[in-house]
């Protein structure tokens, strides 16, 4: 089944207009004359413009924008090609990649420090997760890291660091 509006869709349409506007929408559109079966034929052909100018709208889009209608049209309906502003409006955008738009390439040694720079947040981040201490290179950095191990076990750091200081080079390799 089609999603696409209908005739009886449309005179729905109409009947909610009205109900919003009041005569201001029969007013825009009648014209005097009755056909056989008693309906104004200018209400007749406005209805026939305004299906064949919303086919192209599903029919909760065409609501949608009926809905819209309170805010952009307080006091006069709108007119048709209004209306259907407002239904291209509420459409899903279609987004289709252009085969004609550049690509960009990365210079090598661009490509070069990103790799770097994901190899640094990777090893970073892999540190933190396994709780890791990062700290200074050398002697020194080992001094700080024996000291937290033994503060965190219960010992004297500022005892460790003094026996580590004092012991002969040798003795620390």
């Amino acid at each position: 089944m089609s999603d696409a509006i209908d005739e009886v869709q449309i005179r729905r349409l109409f009947m909610l207009l009205h109900g919003m506007y009041g005569n201001s929408v029969l007013d825009k559109y009648r014209i005097g004359q009755v056909d056989d079966d008693g309906e104004d034929v200018g209400m007749k052909s406005a209805r026939s413009v305004w299906l064949n100018g919303l086919r192209e709208f599903p029919q909760p889009i065409v609501m949608k924008a009926l809905a819209k209608c309170t805010e952009k049209h307080k006091t006069f309906p709108p007119t048709l090609p209004e209306f259907r502003d407002i239904c291209k409006s509420l459409m899903p955008r279609q987004w289709t990649a252009g085969t004609e738009a550049p690509r960009l390439e990365m210079s090598e040694a661009l490509r070069s420090e990103q790799v770097q720079r994901a190899r640094r947040a990777i090893a970073e981040t892999r540190l933190q997760r396994e709780g890791g201490i990062r700290t200074s290179e050398g002697i020194k950095g080992l001094h700080v890291l024996i000291a937290k191990a033994v503060g965190h076990a219960g010992g004297d750091e500022a005892a460790t660091l003094l026996r580590l200081d004092a012991m002969p080079m040798r003795a620390r390799a």
